[in-house]
């Protein structure tokens, strides 16, 4: 195992301590323990001190010289004291030679740690499986509480909002203690904020019980939680629609207690974006989208306005702190690599700084420079964590040769093993081809079956009737590739043998506008998108895709999501105080579900989409594997930006409103 992943399953180990999840040494009155064995008590003050493998150590000890029932127990215990020291393999070691057929109690403990292991290696298909199993009669509440809590958390890892909010509400039925129910109740709220308003809309909508009453509650909280005086009459309202609703009355002060000073609008916003280079068009759809969002605000709400060029990356610091001297108490920008590095190098930024692009630092991130992008390394990242949680272990992958194929075939690699899969061959393709025959060939391994047919043939003297056959070691495709060669690709796969093979791939094959038609040839892939290019035509909502198709009518439909990071930067500003407080914290954006690293990098949770019939159906949120991972790929700060390069007759975005130093 990597040792990253050995972190963060000692992290998620330390978080069922603090949630009281660790595994009780309390026994049910049958299961015999001796209520005085000094040896087990000793092992116990060793796991209650956090000395899990000397606890491990001693529970297996004890457990050689005691009768049947008790040794499975004891074992069971050192198996959980080997997990919570990190040390997995002897945990599974133990765990197989543990006999619980007629413990029916100890066999719910056994599959309790074991869902717990495959929740640690992000396999929350297999926790839910060993999950499926109700507890059985005279389970006690600590052992239920963390039944629930582990099939919540398996259904967050897999991307399952609703039922991963669910099981905490069964988690709120079973406490008792105040300060507990209060957390967990701010817990549901955060799990549910992350379905769309829409979503929440519609499921308060039905008929009036616990979750529908959880929903509107959650739906009030995300749309007025910047106004505390308007949202508790909003909360007097629906506590008289749900009067008999589990929700506490100090659920709003805790929520408003925890995020007290963590909601800031600025007075005064500057905006650096480069007037002329190569970026400037990119420029231009961002500052796009930033005014649709800046203009629905209330007027009497919106910070005074100011644009900075920052066409010439090294005055990055110079115009940042002209920004500020003018009196910004907010910066967004820059947008390239260069200035976002200079930015970093500087520990105390005076500002917060909201950057357009992502770096990777060397040593901690500065304390106000948060930074914001759409990355296609991100995407691949997402890949793999999509196909690890479907239960895929092992990889092959078709790549474009060049920079940008590069640099997303690495970014799967490094997450991919991260996880444990392993990638078994990859290849790259020439992006002005139209015949992809070799690098498929060689990726499935078909041309090694033509040349053992060949050897064969001279070997006989004759002909031989002969049928390609591909590898059978591997369990999908990640293929990345514009939308105009996914089309052209998927074909050549399925006449190679690769029909039945899941092909996953980042948003790139999707060319942001459904073309039924044209996109017969993609059916069965699977990726994540931005949620804003799948939703629903709305007429009220002025920052729908639809609408500003009518104000920017020319903008071709791969630059889509410029606009939408346009207006999630506008509306990340307020919130980015409270995205760091928390990682469960989340802001719903045209881009997707945006929540914070401990880097200060803001990370996107894109739906998952399936091409069907030509048609892209979500399938649901891209699972959300939190890990160690402060940000990837290592990208050098010189290297060329990750946002495209509109082509040369891009148009200039209809309606130039800028604004110029000047007060909106």
């Amino acid at each position: 195992m990597q040792p990253k992943l050995w972190n963060t399953l000692l992290c998620l180990s330390l978080l069922w301590l603090l949630a009281g999840c660790v595994p009780s040494p309390e026994l049910r009155p049958d299961q015999h323990e001796p209520a005085n064995d000094p040896l087990v008590k000793q092992a116990e003050s060793f796991a209650a001190n956090g000395d899990f493998v000397a606890a491990a150590g001693l529970f297996e000890r004890i457990a050689a010289d005691k009768p049947f029932a008790e040794k499975q127990r004891l074992l069971l215990r050192a198996a959980e004291s080997h997990f919570l020291a990190a040390d997995p393999d002897s945990a599974s070691a133990l765990l197989a030679r543990i006999d619980v057929v007629s413990l029916p109690f100890l066999d719910f403990q056994r599959r309790l740690l074991t869902a717990e292991m495959a929740v640690s290696r992000n396999r929350p298909d297999e926790a839910l499986n060993l999950l499926s199993v109700l507890p059985p009669d005279g389970t006690g509440i600590e052992h239920r509480l963390r039944y629930h809590k582990d099939r919540s958390e398996a259904f967050r890892l897999s991307g399952n909002i609703l039922e991963s909010g669910r099981e905490l509400e069964s988690v709120d039925s079973l406490l008792d203690d105040q300060n507990s129910r209060l957390d967990n109740q701010l817990e549901i709220i955060r799990t549910y904020a992350a379905l769309t308003d829409d979503t929440l809309q519609q499921l308060q909508a039905t008929q009036p019980d616990i979750q529908s009453g959880w929903m509107g509650l959650t739906y009030l909280i995300k749309a007025f939680s910047s106004d505390e005086a308007q949202i508790k009459l909003k909360f007097s309202a629906w506590r008289t629609m749900h009067p008999a609703h589990p929700a506490m009355p100090e659920l709003l002060d805790g929520y408003f207690m925890k995020l007290k000073g963590l909601y800031r609008t600025p007075n005064q916003l500057a905006v650096m974006l480069p007037d002329t280079g190569p970026y400037a068009r990119v420029a231009s759809l961002l500052r796009d989208g930033m005014l649709a969002a800046y203009f629905e605000e209330p007027a009497a709400t919106r910070p005074r306005l100011y644009f900075y060029d920052s066409s010439n990356p090294e005055q990055t610091w110079p115009t940042y702190q002209e920004a500020v001297a003018s009196g910004a108490d907010m910066v967004i920008g820059p947008l390239n690599k260069e200035g976002v590095a200079q930015l970093s190098r500087t520990v105390d930024l005076e500002v917060p700084v909201l950057a357009l692009n992502q770096i990777v630092s060397e040593g901690p991130p500065a304390q106000n420079l948060f930074q914001f992008g759409l990355s296609p390394e991100d995407e691949a990242a997402q890949v793999a964590d999509r196909a690890w949680t479907d239960g895929f272990s092992t990889a092959i992958a078709l790549t474009p040769a060049g920079d940008w194929g590069d640099r997303i075939a690495s970014a799967f690699r490094k997450r991919w093993e991260e996880l444990g899969g392993v990638l078994a061959e990859h290849q790259s393709y020439d992006e002005e081809a139209h015949d992809f025959s070799t690098p498929i060939q060689t990726l499935l391994n078909i041309d090694d079956s033509i040349q053992r047919h060949t050897r064969l043939q001279k070997l006989l003297g004759r002909k031989l009737e002969f049928e390609p056959r591909r590898r059978r070691d591997i369990g999908f495709i990640f293929l990345a590739a514009k939308a105009q060669k996914a089309r052209q690709i998927r074909p050549q796969l399925q006449f190679h043998h690769a029909a039945d093979l899941p092909i996953y791939t980042t948003s790139h094959a999707y060319s942001g506008t459904v073309s039924q038609d044209e996109d017969q040839d993609l059916n069965g892939i699977r990726f994540p998108v931005i949620p804003w290019l799948l939703a629903d035509a709305d007429d009220s909502d002025k920052l729908s895709l639809a609408h500003l198709l009518q104000v920017f009518p020319n903008t071709p439909p791969s630059y889509f999501p410029l606009l939408a990071m346009g207006i999630d930067s506008m509306r990340l500003i307020p919130h980015l105080a409270r995205l760091r407080s928390n990682p469960r914290e989340v802001l719903e954006g045209k881009t997707g579900n945006i929540y914070m690293d401990r880097s200060n990098h803001l990370r996107r949770q894109m739906v998952w989409a399936e091409m069907i019939k030509g048609v892209p159906q979500i399938t649901g949120f891209s699972p959300r594997l939190d890990s160690d991972i402060g940000a990837f790929p290592e990208v050098p700060a010189q290297a060329p930006d990750a946002l495209p390069r509109p082509p040369a007759d891009f148009p200039a975005p209809a309606g130039d409103n800028r604004i110029r130093k000047s007060e909106s």
